[in-house]
């Protein structure tokens, strides 16, 4: 494990940087990543959709149910964390409070992906966005920047690592730069997060992974890397999109869920796990044209058994989730839309779609610890809390953000 780097004038957004050239583009961050991650066809929707004003929606929800839901967040909801670009063109972890307040924390020298916390709240760790070798291991709050360390040899980060849920192990998704076959490597938290073992993941190209009732959850999105000469060694295969469930200890598989006929194009990236240790995961089309697949589905057994929406509300996703959270009573769950420019809520208990709202540009969602209630946060610098409800959801707070925020937020543990 490294030290923390020292950063460098040039690491701080000046002209000609990363950093600063994403700062400066006009357009809309996450929406132009999707759209080059998959085409520039996906469907938009009219104005009219969008024109739902919050007044309106609290009507449709009941405004006393909703605005009490809001109250409580504010009180008491616990701080998400999540990566953005501060004014000064630089990247940072950041955060966001109950009020929805933000606070730009370390400086990174690279743009990351996902924030993870430790179960204890003491310790996150930040992985360099894919394809990247590097991540970075911070205080609790994303304010201090204390030790970096590398993918293993040969191989990238995919953007997404997690705590076991003692706290001992880290466990990266890790990419094979010759051939985008994926590796899941656990790493030794005390120890400065040098691997202690390793195993596949049971398919190409992984992008999220996560514990799951004793089980490792990988989505294995069969699209990675993005980078010579992954991509010709990729292109040779036939590889679909699977989420695989692996034991922690030997990696053998306890089952092996691939996309069926029809299907195909999608691939898929990221997980949550439910509280009865069920899994379920979010997908991106690759195809070019009308986005009108199903994008979110349960994880049973060698099957996926997708969410269905109708047609309209399954375009306005633009065939693209960004992240997906699940809400403290394990009821509700959130999915981004950066393409479309939307989060829609489902409700678990029937597998029903409750309804969308607009938020152009934001990929990032996590959980704000009430019943329903979730904090969102966008590339085009605006922070929301969206609550739902078994008859809806709506947008019930807004605050405009100098920060321009990036694809993940999760919740935290703890106040340390």
């Amino acid at each position: 494990m490294r030290t923390a780097p020292q950063h460098e004038e040039g690491e701080r957004g000046g002209d000609g940087t990363e950093a600063g050239k994403a700062l400066r583009r006009p357009n809309l961050p996450h929406a132009e990543e999707a759209r080059s991650a998959v085409s520039k066809h996906a469907v938009g929707f009219g104005h009219a959709h969008l024109s739902l004003t919050r007044r309106q929606a609290l009507a449709t929800l009941g405004a006393a149910t909703l605005v009490g839901l809001s109250r409580l967040a504010r009180a008491d909801a616990p701080a998400v964390l999540g990566s953005a670009i501060g004014p000064d063109g630089a990247f940072h972890a950041a955060a966001l409070d109950g009020e929805l307040s933000e606070r730009a924390g370390a400086g990174l020298a690279l743009r990351v992906h996902a924030l993870t916390p430790r179960p204890d709240g003491r310790e996150a760790v930040a992985v360099g966005r894919r394809p990247q070798d590097v991540a970075f291991v911070l205080d609790g709050a994303g304010e201090t920047l204390r030790a970096s360390f590398d993918a293993t040899e040969g191989r990238r980060f995919s953007g997404h690592g997690d705590y076991s849920r003692d706290g001992v192990t880290f466990m990266t998704a890790e990419i094979d730069f010759e051939t985008g076959e994926g590796v899941v490597v656990l790493r030794d938290v005390a120890g400065g997060y040098q691997p202690r073992a390793e195993f596949a993941s049971a398919g190409v190209g992984p992008h999220e992974l996560i514990g799951a009732g004793g089980l490792v959850a990988v989505a294995n999105g069969a699209k990675e890397p993005k980078s010579e000469p992954g991509v010709a060694a990729l292109g040779r295969t036939t590889a679909r999109s699977n989420v695989a469930l692996l034991h922690a200890g030997t990696g053998a598989a306890e089952s092996v869920a691939a996309l069926e006929d029809g299907m195909e194009t999608l691939s898929l990236r990221h997980l949550v796990a439910t509280p009865g240790g069920g899994v379920i995961v979010g997908a991106q089309d690759t195809a070019k044209g009308a986005r009108d697949l199903p994008l979110v589905a349960r994880v049973e057994g060698e099957r996926l058994r997708f969410l269905e929406v109708d047609y309209g509300l399954a375009a306005r996703f633009g065939g693209y989730v960004g992240q997906l959270s699940l809400d403290a009573s394990g009821r509700y769950l959130a999915a981004s839309g950066p393409v479309g420019g939307v989060v829609g809520v489902f409700d678990l208990e029937t597998d029903e779609c409750l309804g969308l709202v607009p938020a152009p540009d934001c990929c990032a969602v996590a959980a704000d610890g009430t019943t329903g209630g979730f904090v969102a946060a966008t590339g085009l610098g605006e922070a929301l809390r969206i609550a739902a409800h078994e008859s809806g959801v709506a947008i019930t707070a807004r605050r405009a953000s100098r920060l321009r925020w990036d694809n993940h937020l999760a919740s935290r543990a703890n106040f340390v």
